[in-house]
Parts: C-alpha cells; sequence; structure tokens
C-alpha cells in the first residue's frame, strides 16, 4: 500500500514525531539529548524552517515546526538519518534506530497550535518525570494556561479505543458532511463556496471548509475538486489566518 503524501506549502506548521523501534530508548546519557538539538538547528536552519517548540523524551520526541520551501519530509530525513548513524556509531549497534516513518500533523489555526505546543511541553509531567515542565532540559520553554481544545494530541494510543493520529474527537467522514456544518456555522452553503466571488466573508467560509477538510484527513485534490477550484486555491485557503465571522 502506497504513502499517502504529505501536504507541504509554505509556512504550513506541522507537529513532528517519532519514537525508538520497539519502544528503545533512543537517548541514553546527555550528550545524546545534546547531540540530537545540535542536528535539528542545524538541519531546521539550514532549510529555512523555524523550530517552536520542541520537547526530548527518554523513548521519543515532539517538534513543533513551521517550514519555508523545503518540505517537512526532506528537513525529517535529514535529522533521523543524522541521528541515527551518530547513535549506532556511538553505541556499536546496528539497524533501525526509529520505529518507522515519523508522523506529521498539520496545525491549521493559532489556538490549535497553542494548545500542541502546550501539550508538547507537559510530556515530562504526565510521564513523571519532573514535578515541573520548567525543570526538564530538554524542552524549550513553560506552559501556558489556555483553554482546552477538544483534540487528542495523544500520537501512540493506549488502548485499542484511543485514536492513533491527531485529529478531532468529532470525525466527518465525507466533504459533503464538512460543506453542511460550514452552511450551518456561516450560512454559507455549496453554491456559495464553489462560486468564484471575492467577498471577503465567503472567502472566509472556504478557509474553513479547507482547513476543517484537511484535519479530516482530505487531500488537496479532493477538496479542490469539490470546491470546484485548484489545489493552488486550496493551498492559498490554508495559508490565511481566519478571524471569527460572527464578529
Amino acid at each position: 500500500m502506497s504513502r499517502r503524501p504529505r501536504i507541504h506549502y509554505p509556512g504550513a506548521v506541522y507537529h513532528a514525531l517519532d519514537r525508538g523501534v520497539e519502544r528503545r530508548a533512543i537517548f541514553l546519557d546527555r550528550q545524546d539529548y545534546g547531540c540530537f538539538l545540535e542536528i535539528v538547528y542545524r538541519v531546521i536552519s539550514a532549510s529555512g524552517a523555524t523550530l517552536l517548540a520542541y520537547c526530548l523524551m527518554p523513548n521519543h520526541f515532539h517538534l513543533a515546526i513551521q517550514v519555508s520551501g523545503v518540505p517537512l519530509a526532506f528537513i525529517m530525513q535529514r535529522i533521523l538519518s543524522s541521528y541515527a548513524q551518530t547513535f549506532n556509531e556511538k553505541y556499536g549497534r546496528t539497524g533501525h534506530l526509529f520505529e518507522g516513518r515519523h508522523k506529521a500533523n498539520l496545525c491549521l489555526d493559532d489556538r490549535y497550535l497553542l494548545n500542541l505546543i502546550n501539550y508538547i511541553q507537559m510530556n515530562p509531567v504526565r510521564a513523571r518525570l519532573v514535578a515541573r515542565a520548567e525543570d526538564w532540559p530538554w524542552s524549550s520553554r513553560v506552559p501556558v494556561e489556555l483553554p482546552n481544545l477538544d483534540v487528542d494530541f495523544d500520537p501512540w494510543p493506549k488502548s485499542a479505543d484511543r485514536p492513533s493520529l491527531i485529529r478531532p474527537l468529532v470525525t466527518i467522514s465525507t466533504l459533503d458532511e464538512i460543506g453542511e456544518k460550514i452552511r450551518l456555522s456561516t450560512g454559507f452553503g455549496p453554491v456559495e463556496l464553489r462560486s468564484g466571488t471575492k467577498k471577503i466573508q465567503i472567502v472566509r467560509a472556504k478557509e474553513l471548509f479547507a482547513k476543517e477538510a484537511v484535519r479530516s484527513g482530505f487531500r488537496l485534490r479532493a477538496i479542490a475538486a469539490w470546491l470546484q477550484t485548484t489545489p493552488g486555491s486550496v493551498g492559498y485557503y490554508l495559508r490565511k489566518n481566519s478571524t471569527n465571522l460572527r464578529a
């Protein structure tokens, strides 16, 4: 089965994460943590991306990255391969260090991103490694108090009934259902969403539709086909920062 292509556009923000094969530790001492961070900063800087937040745990890591022109897949491949090579040489081991292809989840608005950053920083506290997030030396900043966002950020479920990817807890199965959700919240239905109008309220409704569709796992081409537009236009909607339509 072929892999689903990652969505990429300059300015996109992702939650990137991976863990050790068979859940084994990928950091065994302070030098390992420092080495991984050095590689992360070097690769991200060279690619023109920005590291917004990070947390390194004994057997996994979380990164919040805003990309530029270089796709996240290339950035992560360079980071993981460089670190795995260094780790294997240091400890005289061979074979895979990481469990598999890194997970990457697209962040589509500021509130989602702020809650994600808070989740990343609180990892050591949830694991009972430290009492306070600021006491963990291998994360980027202190978490802040934020309103709860109804999203499950846990990438690895603890039971069969837990979702395995970051996604809204209430899922939508079809683009028509997403269109109906947008109609109910904005008053604009398929006719308006598929029109070529540049009226600001309808454009914002299109932004909401595109972002909701991506969260639900639809590809840009499918979203563009439903909106009767181009994938480039969908990417434009995804890059925009919508404000409250009811304001």
